[in-house]
């Protein structure tokens, strides 16, 4: 049997394509090298640098307030002395439950007047002790209801109001003054 040409099959043409294994090279190795140190610094500047650049302006501020409380330190550093002034001359409890002196001074100033003669003021707690001289009994009792219309005077007593038996004659008087509190409004 004779069959004819047995062909056995054969490769005809040759494939000159051929790529190179290029990942041994030290071009491809330093480009990895370049990338691993792209990527560490931009973690360095997010990790490192950032918090180092916070830190430093926490420490310059923690600088600038230390330097003003060094300063304040500084001003206060006689605070015992004017503690001690202040309440040497502050006023106590019970002098702000009493009625303040110039107050009084001022009505008395305003209820007598000018043309009388102010013999003495004595003012205790809540009490004053007017004597005065140089009017007549009409003017006494005008300076009396003056000095009780005052919202500071809760009343008055003329202990004292001498003269001689002549009509319009000075008198020599002494008034106490009961004082209270203004009353808010």
């Amino acid at each position: 049997m004779s069959k004819g040409k047995t062909t056995v099959p054969t490769k005809g043409t040759m494939n000159l394509y051929y790529k190179p294994d290029r990942t041994t090279k030290p071009a491809t190795i330093a480009l990895y090298v370049l990338f691993a140190l792209t990527v560490l610094l931009g973690l360095s500047k997010v990790l490192v640098y950032d918090l180092w650049i916070q830190v430093e302006e926490t420490r310059a501020a923690l600088a600038v307030s230390e330097s003003r409380l060094a300063g304040v330190m500084a001003e206060l550093s006689d605070y015992d002395q004017v503690e001690e002034r202040y309440f040497r001359y502050a006023a106590t409890e019970e002098e702000q439950a009493l009625v303040d002196r110039m107050d009084v001074l001022f009505l008395l100033d305003s209820a007598i007047g000018t043309g009388t003669q102010m013999n003495s003021i004595t003012i205790t707690g809540d009490e004053v002790q007017v004597r005065f001289s140089g009017v007549t009994l009409a003017q006494t009792a005008r300076i009396v209801s003056t000095l009780e219309s005052s919202p500071l005077v809760a009343g008055t007593t003329v202990t004292t109001a001498s003269t001689t038996q002549e009509e319009g004659a000075l008198v020599l008087a002494t008034v106490h003054i009961k004082l209270q509190k203004e009353v808010a409004e």
